[in-house]
Formats: C-alpha cells, sequence, structure tokens
C-alpha cells in the first residue's frame, strides 16, 4: 500500500474514532457542572459529585451492521452505558422555564473540537423521580416525557442545515425546563442520533435536576413513554432500518426536506 493511501486511511480511522462524544459540561442558572466523561472527569469535586450519570466515551455508539434492533432494543437506550449514578451525585436546582446549557467541547483540545457529527436530531426527555431522588432510579422502569427536539432546519438531508450542527461547531444545546412542570426532582436524559454513517448511532446522557416551580403540571399516562421500547429499529423513516447503511441517508433521503422526528409528541405542559 502506497504512504498516501496509508495516510487516508489512518485519517479515516481517526474520523471515525473520533466521531462521537457526550456532555462535557452544563450551564444550569448560572452554575456550571462538571460531566463524567473521561476527558473532563478530573475536573470534578469528589465533595460536590457530578449531576451526570456514568456513561463511555462512545456513548451508546454500539453500532451493528446486521440488526439495528440489537442497538435499539439495548437496555442502556435510556441513559448510556453504563447509566449510573456518579459516587456522589447531587441534583443540580433549576427553575422551570429556565435553559440547560449542554457544551459538548473537549477542554483542551487544539484546534477545539466537539461532538464529532453535524447530522442528525436532537432530543431531550424527562423522568420524575421520588422526592428521597434519582439516584435510585432504574432508567430502564422510568416513564419519560418528551420535551424538546430539534432537526432539519432548512434544504435537503445533505446539504442543508442540522440543529445538530451547531453543536457539532462548539455551540451549547440548549433546552428549555417547561414552565408549568410541577417541581421536583427529575432526571434528564439528552440524545444526540447521528443519521450518516451508516447503522443508526445514539449518544445519550442523563443529568439529575431539582426543578422549583410554582407550576403544577405533569404529563397524562399516555404521553409518557419507556426505553428501550419508543423506538422502531425498523421503521426505516427517522433512520436506517435493518440492514441499511449510508444509502438510506445519501441516496434514498437525500433530497428530502421534511425529516419525521422519532419518539412522540413534545410535551405541551
Amino acid at each position: 500500500m502506497h504512504h498516501s493511501k496509508i495516510s487516508t486511511f489512518l485519517a479515516a480511522i481517526v474520523r471515525l474514532v473520533e466521531g462521537h462524544g457526550g456532555g462535557m459540561h452544563y450551564y444550569i442558572d448560572g452554575n456550571t457542572y462538571v460531566g463524567t466523561g473521561a476527558d473532563v472527569d478530573s475536573e470534578i469535586d469528589p465533595a460536590i459529585g457530578s449531576i451526570q450519570r456514568l456513561w463511555n466515551w462512545d456513548g451508546f455508539y454500539y453500532t451493528n451492521w446486521d440488526d439495528s434492533t440489537l442497538v435499539i432494543n439495548s437496555p442502556n437506550m435510556a441513559c448510556g452505558s453504563p447509566g449510573t449514578p456518579y459516587a456522589v451525585s447531587p441534583h443540580a436546582p433549576i427553575t422551570a422555564g429556565s435553559v440547560v446549557a449542554i457544551n459538548y467541547t473537549l477542554p483542551g483540545s487544539n484546534p477545539p473540537w466537539s461532538f464529532g457529527h453535524p447530522i442528525g436530531p436532537m432530543l431531550a426527555y424527562m423522568a420524575a423521580c421520588p422526592d428521597s431522588g434519582c439516584e435510585s432510579v432504574d432508567t430502564k422502569k422510568a416513564l419519560w416525557f418528551k420535551i424538546w427536539q430539534a432537526g432539519l432546519e432548512y434544504g435537503n438531508y445533505v446539504e442543508g442545515k442540522w440543529a445538530m450542527r451547531d453543536v457539532f461547531e462548539g455551540g451549547n444545546q440548549n433546552i428549555p425546563i417547561p414552565k408549568t412542570l410541577k417541581g421536583g426532582k427529575y432526571l434528564l436524559r439528552h440524545e444526540m442520533i447521528n443519521l450518516q454513517s451508516g447503522p443508526v448511532q445514539f449518544f445519550p446522557n442523563c443529568v439529575q435536576l431539582d426543578v422549583k416551580s410554582e407550576g403544577s403540571s405533569l404529563p397524562k399516562e399516555e404521553e409518557l413513554v419507556a426505553f428501550p421500547s419508543v423506538y422502531d429499529a425498523n421503521s426505516g423513516t427517522s433512520w436506517p432500518g435493518q440492514k441499511e447503511g449510508s444509502e438510506w441517508f445519501y441516496t434514498k433521503h437525500g433530497k428530502d426536506t421534511v425529516y419525521p422526528m422519532p419518539g412522540p409528541s413534545i410535551w405541551g405542559g
């Protein structure tokens, strides 16, 4: 193999490896919280801990090239792997109606490098926890309601602008907490879904919040969903179906201008 071909191959491998990520820093009501990712966990004060549940660097990108159902039906779909609380796991106070700003940029990277994919939807869900807190909540049994989503802003799938590009370029993922939501302890699940690499890739993270609110609204039972069962691996509508690759994105739907967001409707409050 010629040197130029080797260099091209290695560069492609580097891009593939770097094509992952998760929430690194959270900005909530004037406070900054450090995530549990391997690139930032050294910043965590052990006495304070982290609001973010544990995840590995590849998030939940466990791509199965032949059977996407193995990914979507995994128990780790809720909060990634392992998805367990940090040793000390506080809840970030936030006023209902405020924004959780999430930055994916790796600190100290030169050049600055953030989430590795610019194409796909971003979504956010919440799940109510007991008054005692979210630490004991089994995310496989939690019931979630969707509060936010952002997808294709304009143009077609390939040449258009996806909201995820802003995060890819270092911007924040800004998730507003419903203003009328009843106060209490909640898990916030924020998710990036990469569409362009072939089989669908999911990158969920979960953080613990303590919502302060004068509201009293809660979702109805029919507005609640569970992970992993909420997503259909073989729909072929919001992402490639079983045994489909990148041709689904670039060929079958490349010129489409409407993207059907996965999951339930956004909770109205």
